[in-house]
């Protein structure tokens, strides 16, 4: 078992390690871009002169920015465990790691440490199954960002191909959003044939960024709509539910027990549910003993919480994030081993259920032919672990 400190280590690992670890391998990117931008860190003048500079089509500058301004917004994503901002961060890590590769000796410590990072973000994958608006929202501004600044760059980099050139950034970002949007004004026109490439280049790219980002925002508000449309369950207001956090074969007995009783239940798992079983119902994802996910699952508006894991410690750091959303909510408290019935009674579950000692005791007395009663059952459940305001 696991004990209380690993426990409530699970709030910020390796989300927030992963993220810090990120966001200044975004700035080394940034600061890379800058100085070959200035020319070897040496200030050239006039910003026009260094923007010119800029390769918007191969690895240079430009595309080193635009990877340091993705990191830096993909990691706020990671420190939410968000699935889309993992995938993404996978995919900027892979491209940089081949910036980063020999011959040029003083990028292998960047290289090694770009590696590693992948290496890691793949190994604690199982971590980041969260999807939410809110992350959902954050992965779409990360990508909108690094392809407007890649764009916005690279059409600086090409200015005197235009008509009329193109010499400030007011001018070049004006220029990005109306070619990727398709309006078309033709006040600017682009006559190089290195410019019309980067364009149709630039237009097709935002094509499947903009597609991407906007499905980001929008499947998580459609997806409870479409489930309900093909015969799923769907979403439905959680209140006046039942919340059982853990995925155990008594979480999933009292769930089909309860329905049948004509009860709403919503499953709080810590990873995405693979089997129909939950596919099926009103599920959310994440750390149970994370007080944000437990109050997405409307814990505060519940009949009761049945912390049901696997893990005594889990389930305790359940009971104390209900008791601290709201006191009056009934709770249940499974208890595995019964060394730690003495801590988890610390919590202040509404009941204790210990299903080894109500199985010892049930089996005694139908040995010794002694009759079942409430008060029995009341005894080795151990109801009445209430808070005053419970008790109300």
């Amino acid at each position: 078992m696991s004990s209380p400190g690993r426990t409530g280590r699970k709030r910020w690992f390796p989300q927030l390690p992963l993220a810090m670890a990120m966001a200044p391998l975004g700035l080394v990117f940034i600061a890379s871009a800058a100085e070959q931008a200035l020319g070897g860190g040496q200030v050239v003048g006039e910003l026009a002169q260094i923007e010119r500079r800029l390769d918007p089509i191969h690895h240079g500058p430009v595309l080193e920015l635009a990877l340091g301004v993705s990191l830096l917004a993909t990691s706020l994503g990671i420190a939410l465990r968000s699935r889309l901002a993992w995938l993404w961060a996978i995919t900027v890590l892979a491209v940089a790691l081949t910036l980063r590769v020999p011959p040029d000796l003083i990028d292998v410590p960047i290289a090694l440490y770009t590696g590693g990072l992948l290496a890691a973000l793949l190994f604690q994958r199982h971590h980041f199954a969260t999807r939410s608006l809110a992350s959902s929202g954050l992965f779409a501004a990360a990508v909108l960002l690094a392809f407007v600044t890649w764009a916005t760059a690279g059409t600086l980099r090409l200015g005197d191909q235009f008509e009329p050139p193109v010499e400030d950034l007011t001018t070049a970002l004006y220029f990005t959003i109306v070619a990727v949007s398709s309006v078309g004004f033709g006040d600017i026109v682009a006559r190089g044939v290195e410019a019309r490439l980067f364009v149709v280049l630039m237009i097709s790219l935002g094509l499947v960024v903009g597609a991407t980002a906007l499905s980001s925002i929008l499947v998580p508000l459609l997806s409870g709509r479409m489930r309900e449309i093909l015969g799923g369950r769907g979403y439905v207001e959680r209140s006046n539910h039942y919340v059982i956090v853990g995925k155990s074969p008594l979480g999933r007995n009292a769930a089909v027990e309860l329905e049948k009783r004509k009860q709403h239940v919503t499953l709080v798992l810590d990873e995405a549910p693979e089997e129909d079983f939950y596919r099926k119902r009103d599920v959310v994802v994440g750390d149970p003993t994370d007080i944000s996910v437990l109050r997405t699952a409307g814990a505060t508006e519940a009949k009761g919480v049945l912390a049901l894991s696997t893990n005594d410690a889990d389930n305790g750091f359940v009971v104390l994030g209900v008791n601290e959303l709201n006191p009056t909510i009934p709770t249940v408290a499974a208890l595995n081993d019964p060394s730690n019935e003495s801590r988890l009674k610390r919590t202040q579950p509404s009941m204790l259920l210990s299903l080894q000692a109500l199985g010892g005791e049930l089996l005694a007395m139908a040995l010794t032919g002694e009759r079942v009663d409430l008060e029995m059952l009341t005894r080795v459940l151990q109801i009445g672990g209430a808070t005053p305001e419970r008790a109300k």
